[in-house]
This record gives C-alpha cells, sequence and structure tokens, in this order.
C-alpha cells in the first residue's frame, strides 16, 4: 500500500521531524513532527511505500519506511498552506447581541464580499467528504473486505443515517466492549462536527458593512419567511448569527483534527489481529486514543449515558 505525505507546515530551526532524503536533490525532506525530540527512532507500523514529494526541487519518489530518519532542523522553511487567523472558542453569535448597530443585506454571492471568511466556509464545506473517505476506510476494517468494495457499499447510502447505521452494525458485529466503546464516542463526535457543517452547508449568508471581516449567516427557514413578504425585518435581524473569523477557523481546523483521529483509529483497529508486537500497540495506543482532543469529551459523555440512572 502507497501512503502519500505532504507537509505544509513550516519547519523550525531547532526542531525535530521525522525527514528522509530526497533522491532528487539529496536535501532533507522534513515529513512529521518528532514528538519524541530524537530520543526514540522512527515507529512504522505500516507495511508498504511512502509516497513524498520534495518542495524544493519538486522531484516526487516513492521511499519505505527505513529511509526515514529523526532529525533536528538546522534551518526553518516556510509554510506552504496560506497564514490561518487566531482560533477562537466562541460559537457563532447573536447579530443583535454581538452587533447592534449592524444590519446586513442577504442574497446570492454576497459571501464573496467577505473573501477570507469564505475560504473558511469553504474549508469546512469541503472537509465532510475527506471525513466520510475515512469513514468508508473504517467501515472496510470492521468488515474485513478491501477499501474500494466498502466504499461502493458507503457511498450507495446517500443519507447521514444510514452510513451511521452501517459503520455502528459493524462494529457491534466484530469490536469487544472496550473497543466499541472508544468506536461510539468517536461516532458522537462525528455527529456534533456533522451538525457544524450542515449548518455552514444549508444557511443562507449575508453581509454587514459594519461587520466588514466577518459573515452574518441565518438559516433557510428563516430567510423563507422573511423573503415571503410577510417577515418582521426586526425580527428576523433577531434570527441572524455572526460567524467570526476565528470561529470558523476552529471549526475548519476541528475537521482536519477529526480525520487525522479517524485514521489513527482505524490503523489501532488494524493491529487487533496482528501478534505481541501489534498487543502492545494497541495497548499503548488505546489510552492516546481516549485522550485525544474533543475525543476524550465524547467519550465521557458515551460513558455517562451508559450509566444506569437511579428512579
Amino acid at each position: 500500500m502507497v501512503y502519500r505525505l505532504y507537509r505544509r507546515d513550516p519547519v523550525k530551526q531547532g526542531s525535530w521531524y521525522y525527514a528522509v532524503k530526497c533522491k532528487g536533490c539529496q536535501q532533507l525532506v522534513y515529513v512529521l513532527d518528532d514528538k519524541t525530540e530524537g530520543k526514540a527512532p522512527p515507529k512504522m507500523i505500516v507495511d508498504g511505500e511512502l509516497s513524498i514529494p520534495c518542495p524544493r526541487c519538486a522531484h516526487d519518489d516513492f521511499y519505505t519506511t527505513g529511509e526515514v530518519q529523526n532529525v533536528r532542523s538546522t534551518e526553518s522553511i516556510d509554510g506552504s498552506r496560506p497564514l490561518r487567523v487566531e482560533v477562537s472558542a466562541a460559537s457563532r453569535k447573536p447579530l443583535w447581541k454581538a452587533y447592534p448597530k449592524a444590519k446586513a443585506t442577504f442574497g446570492v454571492g454576497y459571501i464573496e464580499d467577505r473573501p477570507a471568511a469564505a475560504a473558511i466556509v469553504a474549508r469546512i464545506i469541503t472537509s465532510w467528504a475527506d471525513v466520510e473517505v475515512q469513514c468508508a476506510r473504517l467501515l472496510a476494517e470492521l468488515m474485513g473486505t478491501n477499501i474500494p468494495a466498502a466504499a461502493a457499499v458507503f457511498g450507495s447510502l446517500r443519507s447521514s443515517r444510514a452510513q451511521h447505521d452501517a459503520i455502528s452494525a459493524a462494529a457491534t458485529a466484530v469490536l469487544d466492549s472496550q473497543d466499541l466503546e472508544l468506536f461510539a464516542g468517536y461516532m458522537a463526535r462525528r455527529s456534533s462536527l456533522e451538525k457544524e457543517r450542515n449548518d455552514l452547508a444549508h444557511g443562507c449568508y449575508g453581509v454587514s458593512v459594519g461587520i466588514p471581516d466577518h459573515i452574518v449567516w441565518a438559516s433557510q427557514a428563516e430567510y423563507l419567511a422573511f423573503t415571503t413578504g410577510r417577515g418582521d425585518p426586526e425580527l428576523f435581524r433577531k434570527k441572524q448569527f455572526v460567524y467570526e473569523l476565528g470561529t470558523l477557523e476552529r471549526i475548519a481546523q476541528e475537521f482536519a483534527e477529526y480525520f487525522q483521529q479517524l485514521g489513527f483509529f482505524t490503523g489501532y483497529l488494524a493491529a487487533r489481529m496482528g501478534g505481541v508486537r501489534s498487543a502492545e500497540f494497541r495497548t499503548e495506543r488505546y489510552s492516546q486514543l481516549c485522550n485525544q482532543p474533543h475525543i476524550r469529551q465524547a467519550l465521557e459523555r458515551v460513558r455517562t449515558a451508559k450509566k444506569p440512572t437511579n428512579l
């Protein structure tokens, strides 16, 4: 199997990375952060080749896991992705409370007037397809089948509910209680992110000259009620919300985070049928997976819901 690795983040002088030597220019290609800071050799549980492009000379080649080395960078290299805005922990805000004097204009294309917001909204909406790809890989692992077959089954299920039920049925059939509980935490996190995505994908957007950077949002139902001609402008204004750039960036990064987490979970499950080394890996990995950001909170909710209530 071939694994594609392409680093977009910057490289910082003095920091540790997993790297390979480019087969074109012979310079180091920094691939992943080395959290051990050189204290442990590269630990790869996957079999197959690594497909890695070189950002210096654009040479694109295949490498074995044995060619990966720990290195401490003696240079700094700019990343390829655009700079991100600062993340905000805040959720979307009611327009009338956050910006009392602002009035918004809604219609097709107005989001274009806020290109920074539009770019982040696009990242969020398009991320869902990648999450579904990871879910298809997870289904393939649970079913013990090849990925194209699982992808065909998963893709034929048009509703999110049907997809969720299919993965859950497969998980219930093959996982032990510990892994099934962890799976439930992952699915709970999926549901919360899907709601964020659906709101952004199916909402209506407006802009306000009093809010130069952020975007105004309203649900389709509220916008439709207003545009029938019988809507109260002030009442509609109280149904509008502002997505600030920091809030949108947080949501976008959480989608990227979850995409990675699903991959980690699938890799953990793939080690179920291995030998002693795989058992050791799974024991260590289980606690790590349980303590990942947002998965930990979702898992706590799952465990709380399972506790019997006293009547």
